[in-house]
């Protein structure tokens, strides 16, 4: 029996299967959580810019698709948000280490260390689509369509 996911990961379940959804719009607690989404998949080693933004436009396609927006606002919200460090030219950038990030951070952190990010999105997402298209069945047997 697999244990039931934190409420971390509920409530990061509960975004990931949305659409457009914008980062400034967002609570803090629910910008925090999209923000570890992404910070997840960043490499831990330097990376260029070039780098960073082929990361940030992976994950824009990928586990983070339910956010609307490109690939330079997530890195600025990434940077602002003490997730992502850049050099003073914007060069060189490196993912926060999850140790160095403030408490409440590392327990998100925590929660998406086991985690296959990408596969896990495609789940709930998938999960979602057949609960809507159970409940569809559903009401078309009793309407009779």
């Amino acid at each position: 029996m697999s244990k039931p996911p934190s409420p971390l990961l509920q409530r990061l379940a509960s975004l990931v299967v949305k659409e457009g959804v914008a980062i400034g719009g967002l609570s803090a607690e629910d910008r925090a959580l999209a923000l570890a989404l992404v910070w997840a998949a960043l490499p831990a080693s330097s990376c260029t810019e070039i780098e960073v933004n082929e990361v940030l436009r992976e994950q824009l396609s990928g586990p983070a698709c339910c956010l609307g927006t490109d690939h330079v606002e997530l890195r600025r919200w990434l940077v602002d948000g003490g997730w992502l460090q850049r050099d003073g030219f914007g060069r060189e950038y490196r993912r926060v280490d999850a140790t160095a990030l403030p408490a409440e951070r590392q327990a998100l952190a925590a929660a998406l260390a086991p985690l296959d990010t990408a596969a896990w999105v495609r789940a709930e997402r998938s999960a979602l689509a057949a609960r809507r298209a159970a409940r569809r069945r559903q009401w078309q047997e009793e309407v009779g369509v």
